[in-house]
């Protein structure tokens, strides 16, 4: 027997949802771990042990030294559009989108994944009360800056989107809708740190925070079948709301958030 045939033999023995998605399963075990010890070991060595992650002053300041004017424009347009709002705008129309397609299991894990990892992100952000490398005039839980919200969210936001898609994308289809939405994630997040508004390991944080949650759920998502989605569609809309929220809120907001992210001189 080849190994090949003893791996199918031993597949074949498992619970049904493990033949189906097993390959899934594993990645996300190995992903919730990897991502829940490397959230702590951040947690650990800003919060426990030396108060002070080595890298974040001196990433700080040589971001801050690199600021241009068209720069600070495009970086700030890019924040833009993992506000918030436009978070919202996206996981509502998804929702209400599998709600007309009944698909009600990929429903209640969509609507975990945004709310849940938005409640306890601002969790976090209560008990650890750290502040901002400078006064960015927010209010409320986005005083504190661990973790980073725009990280955490947009993470579970659009990795969320990548989960559902996969169950029916063939997998080359999903090789550069995977790299799209992982770039826009990695923009979002690098731009808060260019534009100051997080230290390092604050974005790190959220981004680890983020993949453990989003893996932590796909595990139990894969669990189940789950009503077919059309994933192209499900693309294409989060896509045009992102166009339509995005570009609104970048109209509305990106002068007054060019003000709120200037260079502050005296903390380079």
């Amino acid at each position: 027997m080849t190994a090949r045939q003893w791996l199918d033999v031993q597949i074949g023995r498992l619970p049904a949802p493990f033949r189906q998605e097993w390959r899934a399963l594993l990645l996300f075990g190995i992903i919730f771990l990897v991502a829940t010890w490397l959230c702590f070991e951040v947690i650990e060595e800003v919060f426990l042990e030396s108060g002070v992650f080595a890298p974040d002053q001196a990433v700080y300041a040589a971001l801050q030294s690199l600021r241009t004017p068209w720069l600070d424009q495009v970086m700030t347009a890019i924040t833009e559009l993992g506000d918030t709002p436009v978070v919202i705008a996206i996981a509502v129309v998804v929702a209400l989108w599998l709600i007309r397609e009944r698909a009600w299991h990929t429903l209640t894990y969509w609507l975990m994944a945004i709310g849940g990892g938005s409640l306890i992100n601002s969790a976090i952000k209560l008990g650890l009360h750290r502040v901002r490398p400078g006064d960015m005039h927010y209010d409320g839980v986005s005083v504190f800056s661990f973790p980073s919200g725009h990280s955490t969210t947009n993470a579970v936001l659009y990795g969320f989107l990548i989960i559902i898609m996969s169950r029916k994308l063939p997998f080359l289809a999903r090789i550069p809708v995977v790299i799209t939405l992982v770039l826009l994630v990695g923009l979002i997040a690098f731009s808060r740190l260019y534009l100051g508004a997080h230290w390092l390991s604050d974005v790190a944080g959220g981004l680890f925070f983020g993949s453990g949650w989003l893996a932590l759920l796909g595990l139990f998502y894969m669990w189940r079948q789950a009503e077919p989605v059309e994933p192209l569609k499900l693309l294409a809309i989060a896509v045009v709301t992102l166009v339509i929220a995005g570009g609104l809120n970048i109209v509305f907001n990106h002068s007054a958030d060019l003000t709120r992210y200037a260079v502050q001189r005296g903390l380079t």
